[in-house]
């Protein structure tokens, strides 16, 4: 150990005493700290170049993911309130506020229910012309729109929101839906709700900042954020509105510092654990092999550009995550309101039931539309109660409990105004939030079923038509055969009775002159036995009455034909006045026990019809006239009125059928049209007469049938159809 000692000491002294030079030990350490400071500026490089910009690249991606997602609440929340708003607007009370049929008193529960929307909000009602007819406050009528802002609201048939500013500076949401009345807007109602910084997304914490910014300008700045700050702006849907997020910059810089420092601290201990070992080694060898130092630095080299590999990977990992979760999320959304547009315009009602508590989930638009029933009245409640006056067999049309095999089913539902209409319904199963329900698909089947029924009117009056023409043509010919006989008879017994005459002339002469007195005695007894003067008093009058009743006979067989010729399904041109002399003559059976007929008509172009059906028209009310006037006056032998007349209109004709019957009462008056509602006893009446009258006049011809009645006076049905000279 002494002689290595002596060695070591000799080599340093050699060493030193050669001019000066620098030893290759030292020349070696100095290299090793270079390539340290290289490592670190490599490092230090990448750090701050790659991974600070991927870091500031995903903190602006978060910042507008953020953006569009308190957008999106904002949207949807005012979507809620717009939705809630066109209910109310459809309300009549607030129709016939905007006449002035009613007062302030009677709206004013109505519009007080609107604070559904926000117990701070405020709402105004004005009519056509932007008068203010109701107001919740003072602050409500300084905020009424007025000028083109009230003309651009109501031209807006779906609704708008928009951000006002009131003038005390405070600004709110004005949720503005027209009132419509047949399509067209006859007034405007106004929510404005306050502007809550607390809402989700106007939300915040210390390094998060939103604001709400109107055409540029912030409104609400929910927090402050420290320095450094980065801003990220986004258009709303609503014109000039828009949000603004502040995100606090430092956590990038801080976590980008924290890497570097951690490189630094890492290479450098890497690097005096490195120079330590040369040193010990060093002072045995003198000198570290190059291929050695070479090799280590590589291996260096290969683990700093794998850790970059494995954080680039990362980080493309995370943008992929993030891209594909967001994609995903649109796609739901997507998919579900297509899903919603599809039904709403097919017109079906959809709803969906909690089968385990009876509850209904959620529903669209067309179900509140269908059925008259709002929003809040279907929102997690029991669909017992919900629909408890829309359907007759509640269980097993409307609110099934589970799905067996008939998932599909028809029925009558009603309207919350009372009317009824067939519906067709279908069950889907589905899953929702982890439980089993059940979709519920309405469909209003109204216009099928009016389909099925011209159908069956058509193949009635077809087989009808078929067997009245039979009929009429079986009958015809024997009453001609009749009639021709007694028109030959009264011909021929007026030609004997002149000889009659004459033979009478004869047997006087004879009877004066005394010739053949035996045969003028036979010749008056014969005369007396056949009673031979009333004999030529009466048979001419039989022969009348033969041949009035013959031509009565041959007028109703050909009143039949052309009653119930059913036609070919095209319009002709069709002469109103004979079409219900027709009818008349038909129906006779059935009016002339109780009432008279008395026409007026006018003189009427001809209508371009469809022939058996106006017939059926004229029938049906003539006999409902009847039948009504028969409840009035019983057995007793009196005879009510039916009084018919025409008129000639601009551009149509007036068909006027009047009786003195029961008339109807004004609680009945707007239900008398509808499909299956009737007043008679069952056994005789089916509800589908008058239904099937305004089916041929309004939708057939495009006509309007109205009817005017007084209880115990009796009623008047009036019909127009177009006509052209």
């Amino acid at each position: 150990m002494t002689n290595l000692d002596n060695r070591d000491k000799t080599g340093a002294a050699a060493c030193g005493s050669q001019g000066g030079r620098i030893s290759l030990p030292r020349l070696f350490n100095w290299g090793v700290v270079g390539f340290f400071l290289f490592q670190l500026a490599v490092g230090l490089y990448v750090i701050f170049h790659f991974i600070g910009g991927e870091a500031q690249r995903l903190q602006t991606e978060r910042a507008q993911c953020e953006l569009h997602f308190r957008s999106q609440a904002l949207e949807a929340h005012h979507s809620a309130g717009l939705i809630l708003l066109g209910e109310f607007s459809r309300l009549p009370v607030l129709i016939e506020r905007l006449d002035r049929q009613i007062g302030q008193d009677r709206v004013r529960g109505v519009m007080h229910s609107l604070f559904l929307l926000d117990r701070g909000a405020v709402f105004t009602l004005q009519d056509a012309g932007g008068d203010a007819v109701y107001v919740t406050d003072r602050r409500a009528e300084q905020l009424v729109p007025r000028g083109r802002t009230f003309d651009a609201l109501s031209a807006a048939a779906s609704g708008e929101v928009s951000l006002v500013m009131d003038r005390d500076g405070g600004s709110l949401w004005r949720l503005a839906m027209p009132v419509l009345r047949g399509g067209e807007p006859v007034g405007l109602l106004c929510a404005f709700v306050p502007v809550d910084p607390a809402q989700a997304w106007l939300s915040s914490d210390g390094a998060v900042g939103v604001a709400l910014l109107l055409d540029g300008v912030p409104v609400i700045v929910s927090a402050s954020v420290p320095e450094p700050v980065s801003t990220y702006r986004l258009d709303t849907a609503y014109r000039g509105v828009s949000l603004e997020i502040a995100l606090h910059g430092g956590e990038v810089d801080r976590q980008t510092r924290a890497l570097a420092a951690g490189m630094v601290a890492t290479l450098g201990v890497g690097a005096l654990l490195l120079m330590l070992i040369i040193h010990v080694v060093g002072n045995k060898l003198y000198i570290v092999p190059t291929a050695k130092l070479r090799s280590m630095h590589d291996e260096l080299e290969r683990e700093v550009e794998k850790r970059t590999a494995d954080l680039k990977m990362r980080t493309v990992q995370l943008s992929i995550e993030i891209r594909e979760r967001r994609e995903s999320e649109i796609e739901a959304r997507e998919s579900g309101q297509l899903v919603s547009a599809l039904l709403e315009g097919i017109g079906a009602a959809f709803f969906i039931l909690n089968p385990r508590t009876g509850h209904v989930v959620k529903s669209n638009s067309v179900v509140h539309a269908m059925f008259g029933l709002s929003p809040w009245q279907l929102a997690d409640r029991p669909c017992a109660e919900a629909f408890a006056n829309s359907a007759a067999l509640l269980e097993d049309l409307l609110c099934p409990r589970v799905i067996r095999n008939n998932t599909y089913v028809e029925g009558v539902a009603r309207h919350t105004n009372g009317q009824s209409f067939p519906v067709a319904r279908y069950l889907v199963p589905m899953e929702l939030r982890g439980e089993d329900h059940i979709g519920v698909i309405v469909l209003d089947i109204t216009e099928r079923k009016n389909l099925e029924r011209r159908l069956h009117i058509a193949q009635k009056l077809e087989s009808v038509g078929e067997l009245a023409s039979g009929v009429a043509h079986e009958i015809n010919t024997p009453i001609q055969y009749v009639g021709d006989s007694v028109l030959f008879v009264q011909d021929a017994f007026a030609e004997v009775t002149k000889v009659l005459a004459a033979q009478a002339e004869l047997a006087e002469a004879c009877r004066e002159a005394g010739f053949r007195a035996d045969l003028v005695q036979r010749i008056d007894a014969l005369g007396q036995e056949a009673d031979l003067e009333f004999v030529l008093d009466e048979v001419p009058k039989a022969c009348e009455r033969a041949l009035g009743g013959t031509g009565r006979v041959a007028t109703i067989v050909r009143a039949m034909k052309n009653f119930a010729h059913p036609g070919d399904g095209e319009k002709k041109a069709v002469d109103i006045n004979a079409a219900l002399e027709n009818t008349i003559i038909v129906a006779k059976n059935e009016w002339k026990y109780v009432a008279e007929v008395v026409t007026d008509f006018d003189a009427l172009p001809m209508v371009q019809c469809l022939p058996g059906d106006i017939n059926q028209v004229f029938l049906n009310i003539l006999v409902n006239a009847a039948q009504a006037i028969g409840d009035v006056v019983g057995n007793s032998g009196d005879k009510g009125t039916i009084t018919i007349a025409t008129r000639r209109g601009e551009g149509e004709v007036i068909i006027s059928i009047s009786d003195t019957g029961t008339g109807i009462s004004p609680e009945i008056r707007n239900k008398i049209f509808n499909p299956f509602f009737t007043t008679k006893e069952v056994g005789k009446g089916t509800g589908q007469g008058l239904a099937i009258v305004h089916d041929i006049i309004v939708e057939r011809h495009g006509g309007v049938i109205d009817v005017e009645s007084e209880p115990g006076r009796g009623s008047t049905f009036i019909i127009r159809l177009p006509a052209t000279d």
